[in-house]
């Protein structure tokens, strides 16, 4: 088809789906979109106390108010994915396939609907704009988000601002429909529809092709039936694509393992210095899993740090209870000395109390994390101090920016960066305030220039979450510290 007649065809098209929109919507024939937008208004508040109901985990509550936004409209589609939800997490699946099937049935008419609502400058519909900002909830791409917020930076243009603010919108609306895929895929899994599931997750890859989770999936799927390769291709995929750090690392571990290939550097990895050199370092891979049930694992990096003349040791970052830590600790002869936080985000410091209690070690961490999520640090650090132990020595940098508190740690030719310094990559900085981002993310990148890349080029950084790199590679080729 020609450029003209796609053009032509998409105007018809439009203007075709605005006729249906209130068929679709009320279940009726005849009213206009503007009608249906009148409908659909008055279901927005039950729609919204819902989701302010559901993400507060008031379960009965998000369903009584999601239910009254259906029967007011009943194409309402983000409500009944998020009934869809409520249904999945209590074990229903049927229930929860009959609203995704509903939910998906009207995805498309009610992305018409708000776009309608646009071309004739009526006030945004509610649910639509939750809809564009919860993307953010769902991604599992960092890097993603702060590629958009790169672009924001840089854009001083108003006219080039409304359409990057159009492509964002047009990319969340895509992601969104992809991540539905992705759910309704979950919903046919637990049911045991496996290859139904799998065409779930490759339609959402069709249309995202950065969501990790559904390669994650697909893989799983492809794995448990069999078909090791094509797992693998799947995961190699995603890696290609730059989500190597939101693979599902016990899934590559088990899928490398039945390929028989090396499985060395996925759960664990050895980063200690050769033969006759002072430390050693072994990354551990802990799966965090936080309290949304629906939410797949975390991965992040734990670290034991060690003096092989002394074998006095440190503990970074334990986000999780692992007997693989304790194991390690036992066999070497270590003593554990300290435990280190970089931040004090939950995926770093749960299990702080456990390990403290079964080492006898204390918590170090910076007052600013401590005192804004509730880290019970027996020692606050700060910039320049240091923590001496017989063969270690650790010297403290503060970074703030992706928390008030963020500290880095360099111990030896070792930096542990938490999450301010990745691998291609910088953190997401903390603040909310859309205003006032921009400028917190400069001042992490001087930071991280100033404090971070001044330390000699040979230094192995050892991220909170993905592979370690050294200084002199971030220096050269991270395009988040390119000027």
């Amino acid at each position: 088809m020609d450029s003209g007649t796609s053009r032509h065809g998409l105007k018809r098209s439009s203007i075709l789906a605005s006729a249906l929109l209130a068929a679709q919507f009320l279940g009726a024939q005849g009213p206009s979109p503007d009608e249906a937008l009148k409908k659909l208004s008055s279901a927005e508040p039950h729609f919204a106390r819902g989701l302010k109901a559901f993400q507060a985990g008031r379960l009965e509550d998000a369903e009584a108010a999601l239910s009254e936004c259906v029967g007011i409209m009943p194409g309402h589609a983000f409500a009944h994915y998020y009934l869809a939800n409520l249904a999945y997490v209590r074990g229903d699946q049927e229930r929860a396939l009959g609203c995704m099937e509903r939910a998906m049935g009207s995805f498309d008419p009610m992305q018409e609907l708000g776009d309608h609502a646009a071309r004739t400058k009526l006030k945004r519909i509610g649910s639509y704009e939750l809809m564009l900002a919860n993307q953010w909830d769902i991604t599992t791409s960092c890097r993603e988000s702060r590629e958009l917020e790169a672009i924001d930076d840089q854009l001083t243009d108003a006219k080039s601002k409304l359409e990057l603010a159009a492509r964002k919108a047009a990319g969340a609306r895509t992601a969104q429909k992809a991540h539905y895929l992705y759910f309704f895929g979950n919903i046919l899994f637990r049911l045991e529809r496996y290859d139904e599931a799998l065409r779930k997750y490759e339609e959402a890859i069709g249309l995202n092709p950065r969501h990790a989770d559904a390669y994650n999936n697909a893989a799983a799927v492809r794995y448990l039936a069999g078909d090791h390769p094509r797992a693998l291709e799947l995961l190699e995929r995603a890696a290609a694509r730059g989500l190597e750090d939101n693979i599902n690392l016990k899934l590559s571990h088990l899928v490398n393992e039945a390929l028989g290939r090396p499985t060395e550097g996925i759960l664990r990895e050895d980063l200690s210095e050769p033969e006759g050199g002072g430390l050693g370092v072994v990354r551990f891979a802990l799966a965090y899993k936080d309290a949304q049930a629906l939410m797949p694992p975390l991965y992040e990096n734990a670290y034991v740090v060690y003096s092989r003349a002394t074998r006095k040791a440190l503990l970074v970052d334990p986000g999780v209870e692992d007997p693989r830590i304790e194991a390690f600790v036992r066999e070497n002869g270590l003593e554990v000395r300290a435990i280190l936080n970089t931040h004090g985000h939950p995926d770093h410091a749960s299990a702080d109390a456990f390990y403290a209690r079964m080492f006898g070690a204390p918590v170090c961490a910076s007052m600013a994390d401590a005192a804004a999520y509730g880290v019970r640090a027996d020692r606050h650090l700060a910039e320049g101090d240091a923590v001496e132990l017989d063969g270690l020595t650790v010297r403290v940098l503060h970074t703030p920016g992706h928390t008030p508190g963020s500290l880095c740690f360099v111990v030896g030719n070792y930096l542990f960066s938490g999450d301010t310094l990745f691998r291609g990559d910088i953190g997401k900085v903390g603040e909310k305030d859309p205003g006032k981002a921009p400028k917190a993310r400069a001042e992490l990148v001087r930071t991280i220039e100033r404090k971070l890349l001044a330390l000699p080029g040979p230094t192995r950084v050892c991220p909170g979450h993905g592979k370690p790199t050294t200084v002199a590679d971030e220096a050269a080729g991270n395009p988040f510290l390119k000027k």
